[in-house]
């Protein structure tokens, strides 16, 4: 799953509620294919 821009993802600890979005998602090829985590260390998914 390669980020893109714009898309939003929020932690799956609904305790958190930590969310980002991305600015600016990777060049094709350049990686960016693993979902990001949050700050307190949950895989954070795509709202």
């Amino acid at each position: 799953m390669a980020l893109k821009q714009g898309e939003v993802y929020k932690c799956s600890d609904p305790d958190c509620g930590c969310e980002i979005t991305v600015s600016k998602g990777a060049a094709p090829g350049k990686g960016g294919n693993l979902a990001p985590r949050c700050c307190c260390g949950k895989e954070m998914v795509k709202k």
